[in-house]
């Protein structure tokens, strides 16, 4: 998408070992779970934050865009329903501070139910 950095330049050559993983518990590799979680755990201490998170949201992602148009409808369907809601709370409360001003209201409804791709 324009805007928004390429995978591979963010991940560098961790990219390609995620993306990897990935593909392999796609078809049934239970084992590289654990590995898909050690190498994105790179400190090692049971949880994702910061910069370790980042890679899995864009590894994922990017898992989902290169398989979006093989995925059943209702599959799409599904993901597009699911995503509304948390893509009309990040136009409406960027900062995740759970108020909405009536400026950032009017300034982004019509935003919402008219966003050009």
């Amino acid at each position: 998408q324009v805007g928004e950095p390429c995978f591979l330049f963010v991940m560098g050559n961790a990219g390609h070992k995620l993306q990897h993983y990935l593909e392999r518990i796609e078809e049934g590799d239970d084992k590289a779970i654990d590995k898909l979680w050690d190498a994105l755990d790179k400190d090692g201490s049971g949880a994702l934050e910061g910069h370790e998170a980042e890679l899995l949201y864009a590894a994922l992602v990017k898992e989902l865009q290169e398989g979006w148009d093989e995925l059943p409808p209702e599959r799409q369907s599904y993901f597009a329903k699911t995503m509304m809601k948390y893509f009309v709370r990040a136009k409406m409360d960027p900062r995740h501070e759970g108020r909405v001003t009536k400026n950032h209201f009017k300034e982004h409804l019509l935003g919402i139910l008219n966003e050009e791709l």
